[in-house]
């Protein structure tokens, strides 16, 4: 009897002690704008962006300013090229119709996809916009939502009231959903507008660049491509890199890279 009762002590001990294991899986975060394959010499070459793709090797990749079949880059599905040269799996979420086919932006995965949708946002000044999220089997027991944005661009006060109006719409549609949440893209922002400022106080996290942070490289450089991130009680996310790439000739957006710690 008594050694039935040490057994049972035993087991119950390691079943608790197991339960209580907490599981860890990195992460490498890409956020890149290629401006359509068209680089600062003005040459449209999508291979470079391509090649910058594959040796970064990122789990999950968020892509602005993609053409799906238009004419100013010859006509080609920029998704599935990029995704066949990356050897991932790779969704394009539409804003408009454009010079015979379709602009928007792209999101490459090498991790299951669960579900997918390209979330409609309040129409830009002059272009609509909408968002592409993703939940995404990080693990066995483990997904999250990552979310692919491109705010609207126009620089004065009615963009920033814009921009605004596309973080709220997008967080509606997020908060219903109860996920651990990574978003990043090309926010049009800098981090302390009020942009920024709405997602922090709405619990998502700002990962700091440093010093090296001006992500657009444009006539007038500014830092406006970032990666954020919010918890919830069972799925922790932890910074533990973010750099921005020197690539001055492939587009006038820098790649934008982080790793990041998913613990659950």
């Amino acid at each position: 009897m008594k050694k039935l009762m040490l057994l049972v002590f035993c087991f119950s001990t390691f079943f608790f002690y197991a339960c209580d294991q907490k599981q860890i899986s990195n992460l490498r975060i890409m956020s890149y704008n290629i401006r359509h394959g068209q680089g600062m010499d003005n040459v449209l070459d999508l291979s470079r962006a391509a090649d910058i793709i594959k040796l970064q090797a990122p789990d999950l990749c968020a892509l602005q300013e993609i053409d799906n079949y238009c004419l100013r880059s010859d006509s080609l599905g920029q998704t599935e090229y990029l995704a066949d040269e990356a050897g991932m799996t790779g969704t394009f979420g539409k804003f408009m119709s454009y010079e015979g086919g379709e602009y928007g932006m792209a999101t490459l995965s090498s991790k299951p996809l669960i579900s997918v949708k390209n979330l409609k946002l309040p129409d830009g000044k002059y272009e609509p916009r909408s968002s592409l999220i993703h939940e995404v089997q990080i693990a066995k027991g483990c997904a999250i939502l990552f979310v692919n944005v491109h705010f609207d661009w126009i620089n004065d006060s009615e963009g920033e009231l814009s921009r605004l109006n596309q973080a709220k719409a997008l967080l509606k549609y997020i908060d219903a959903k109860e996920h651990a949440v990574i978003i990043t893209g090309d926010f049009n922002c800098t981090p302390d507008s009020p942009t920024m400022n709405y997602f922090k106080e709405n619990g998502f996290e700002f990962i700091n660049k440093g010093v090296d942070s001006m992500s657009f490289q444009g006539t007038e450089k500014a830092e406006i491509d970032h990666i954020i991130f919010r918890r919830t009680n069972r799925i922790n996310i932890e910074a533990k890199r973010i750099m921005l790439l020197d690539e001055p000739l492939v587009s006038d957006h820098r790649p934008l890279i982080a790793e990041l710690e998913i613990t659950f």
